[in-house]
This record gives C-alpha cells, sequence and structure tokens, in this order.
C-alpha cells in the first residue's frame, strides 16, 4: 500500500532525502580549491538530474536542492549565508523545468536521454551563475568585472553542469535497461505488441473480417421441380 506525504509517496521522499545527503556531503567533499572555476556543479547537476529521472513527481528536484542548500547553509559549509540556498535551489528550479522533457522522452532511448541530461545539466550550471552575480552587486563590484567574473566561472559551471547532467542520465538508463528503475514511457511511443499486432495480428483480423469470393457468391439455385 503506498503511502503519500503530501504531494509525495514515502519512497519518493526517501529517494528526495538520499540526494540531498549526497548533495551535502559532495559539498563538503569538494571544499579544497582545485582552481577550477564551476568544479561543484559537477556532482550538484548529477545529484538533481538523477533523482529528476529516479522520481517522476513535479518539485522533486526544487525540493532536493531547497533542503541541501539549508543544510549546507546550517553547517557552514560555504560563504555567503543565504545565498547558499540559492546555489542549489536555483539549479533544483532549472532541473525542475527541464524534468517535463526528461519525463517527454522514451526511457529506452539512451542517445535521447542523454542528451536531454546534458541539457539539462547545462541550464542547472547556468542557473547557479545567478548569486554570483548578486554577491558582486550587492558588494558594489564594477560591471565590468562582475560580467567578466560571471563569463569565466558561468562557463565552468555550464561545462561541469552538462558532464554531471550526462553522467546522470548514462546511470539513469542502464538502471532503466537492468530493470531497476522502472519509468513510464511516454503516451504517444509505440508499444512493440502493438506494433507487432499491427504488423501481423491486425492483417489477419481484417482478413478474417473481410468475406472471401466464396462466401460473397450465392448458393446454388433450387432446380425448378419437374412439372
Amino acid at each position: 500500500m503506498r503511502r503519500f506525504v503530501g504531494r509525495f509517496e514515502t519512497r519518493e521522499l526517501l529517494l528526495v532525502a538520499f540526494f540531498a545527503a549526497f548533495l551535502v556531503a559532495s559539498r563538503a567533499a569538494l571544499r579544497w580549491h582545485l582552481n577550477l572555476p564551476g568544479h561543484s556543479m559537477l556532482p550538484a547537476a548529477f545529484g538533481l538530474v538523477l533523482l529528476r529521472i529516479c522520481v517522476e513527481r513535479r518539485g522533486a528536484a526544487l525540493l532536493c536542492g531547497t533542503l541541501a542548500g539549508l543544510a549546507i547553509a546550517a553547517l557552514g559549509l560555504g560563504k555567503g549565508g543565504p545565498l547558499l540556498v540559492l546555489k542549489l535551489a536555483l539549479p533544483g528550479a532549472a532541473v525542475e523545468l527541464g524534468g517535463g522533457f526528461l519525463s517527454a522522452l522514451d526511457p529506452r532511448a539512451a542517445g535521447r536521454l542523454r542528451a536531454g541530461g546534458l541539457a539539462v545539466g547545462m541550464a542547472a550550471g547556468a542557473s547557479a551563475i545567478v548569486p554570483v552575480v548578486v554577491v558582486e552587486w550587492l558588494a558594489d563590484v564594477d560591471a565590468t568585472v562582475i560580467a567578466l567574473h560571471a563569463a569565466t566561472s558561468g562557463a565552468g559551471r555550464i561545462a561541469f553542469g552538462g558532464l554531471g547532467g550526462l553522467a546522470a542520465a548514462w546511470v539513469g538508463g542502464e538502471l532503466v535497461h537492468h530493470g531497476l528503475l522502472v519509468r513510464s514511457a511516454p503516451a504517444d511511443a509505440e508499444r512493440p505488441s502493438e506494433r507487432e499486432g499491427v504488423l501481423t495480428g491486425g492483417g489477419d483480423a481484417r482478413a478474417a473480417a473481410t468475406p472471401t469470393d466464396a462466401s460473397r457468391s450465392p448458393g446454388p439455385k433450387n432446380p425448378e421441380p419437374n412439372r
């Protein structure tokens, strides 16, 4: 029996909590400086996109990003205070907007699913530029410096976000392929059984329904009685 908490099932809430913990742990593990702008978007996009593939409920990625941002701000794993929440809530919102596109893709089409994950991950990385611009604008930094910093860090965030989304789509496709994850196929996707029925059974049914020449031909007339 399924139990719902609000709009989510218990299983879906457990997955949201698991991926939120994954985002917090990845932020704690990637606190060292790698001189690679935007490298933190790699695990963030991976976790959010994979969550949206596993949980097709609307609002899952946004809820996960918001919870992870609140936990990171409470644990003091970054600078910026309340803006830390936006650094994961905005990518979660971007993944949520692209979640409908991911859900519309046929889970059996691995190439399309990976392309969709790449696009959604890049959108998540692009959305993470907004808190950086807001912080520097509030600090009264010159507009030219803000634009230059946004371009350099934004390119890295988009690139790492795309890589994370691509990896998440690959993992999700493998889970679907091996039967470990069941996703609903799009409504307009033609099922193989239906296609086979059209090619084989449908023709036989129409042939059976169509009267043959023998059935259409009138039977022998009764001979006239001998007078």
